[in-house]
């Protein structure tokens, strides 16, 4: 397959399309974690995670520089509108996230290797794991019910930048960044909906 010329933000990539899922039929070899519910349909993953909290790993496993782009919807009745995505995980070891026994809790991601974009009501930030320390904030944008996002990660060298709507909110430079691991959708106290789910390989990025 021909690399592709994509655009996120100011920047225009030459990219290779590595994996995608559009939830058209139920995805295979994903592992949901947490007290709420995944399903799919029509075309989408349908989360309910009302008064409690979910998480759905997908088994792909990244590395490099890459950029990931997926759509999220949250339904109503609106509440905590969390939209959350992990992204470069793996158990403490460098192993399979999947295989960890976890409950859904949010602290346990905290204590393992990840990142975590998080877009709520009241603003989107970006933390790195282990320690869940905050390295960017934006309160500008706020998530909204029965509005579609278009939410996007680019990850070259060592600095992650984090765009929604092709507006970009964070950029952070991580001198030890995290190599390889998993990405998953995550929320709490939310019903929404995931689409569209695609990973490239950056081949070239050039800030215009």
């Amino acid at each position: 397959m021909a690399a592709e010329d994509l655009a996120v933000g100011t920047f225009e990539l030459k990219a290779d399309l590595i994996y995608q899922e559009d939830f058209s039929t139920a995805p295979k070899n994903w592992k949901s974690e947490g007290r709420g519910k995944v399903w799919t349909e029509e075309g989408r993953l349908q989360m309910d995670a009302t008064g409690v909290e979910m998480t759905s790993w997908c088994p792909f496993e990244m590395a490099g520089d890459l950029l990931v782009t997926y759509e999220a919807f949250i339904l109503d009745p609106p509440d905590a509108n969390n939209i959350n995505f992990f992204f470069m995980a793996a158990g403490p070891e460098g192993e399979d996230i999947r295989r960890l026994e976890l409950s859904g809790t949010y602290k346990e991601y905290h204590q393992l290797p990840n990142y975590i974009m998080t877009f709520t009501t009241g603003y989107t930030r970006l933390r790195p794991n282990p320690g869940f320390n905050l390295v960017s904030e934006k309160t500008q944008i706020k998530a909204l019910a029965e509005t579609e996002y278009q939410l996007a990660i680019l990850i070259t060298g060592n600095t992650i930048r984090c765009f929604i709507n092709d507006i970009p909110v964070h950029a952070y430079t991580d001198d030890s960044r995290l190599q390889n691991g998993r990405v998953a959708f995550r929320s709490w106290h939310t019903r929404l909906w995931w689409d569209n789910l695609k990973v490239y390989q950056v081949l070239e990025s050039l800030d215009r």
